[in-house]
């Protein structure tokens, strides 16, 4: 767990030091809003594209936006500390399965940014990691 605080400073100094703000302590009936960072590079194929995630008790469904691509998956969300939280996603995309972390620091208690681990997916390159801006629905 001390790790991933550690990662988290290090990648992201100023998020790290936004601790007057909290993530929920559940994302059950929760809805995301989640931009990629724009600047395309091969390890990130999906720069710029904006998703909606909506999470049931232990469920979700992911919309690619301006798609008709509604995906959905199973999820594991663990606060690791107010201001930092990461969720396990496995994710049934029609091209294969996907495994891939989001770890998450606010900036405000209803956005902040993320870091994209994917573990493994049908999308090449399988292992990559990119970052972007997630918004909490009200």
């Amino acid at each position: 767990m001390h790790r991933l605080t550690l990662l988290a400073a290090l990648l992201c100094p100023a998020l790290a030091a936004a601790s007057n703000c909290t993530l929920p302590i559940t994302l059950d009936q929760r809805q995301f809003t989640n931009l990629s960072d724009p600047l395309y590079q091969p390890d990130n194929p999906n720069a710029g594209r904006m998703v909606q995630v909506s999470f049931g008790s232990n469920q979700y469904v992911l919309h690619i936006l301006g798609t008709d691509l509604r995906i959905g998956g199973s999820y594991r969300y663990q606060q690791l500390a107010p201001h930092l939280a990461e969720i396990h996603m496995a994710e049934t995309h029609p091209d294969g399965a996907a495994r891939y972390t989001l770890l998450l620091t606010c900036l405000t208690n209803h956005q902040g940014r993320f870091i994209y681990t994917q573990h493994d997916g049908p999308i090449a390159p399988r292992q990559r990691q990119n970052s972007g801006r997630w918004t909490l629905q009200p």
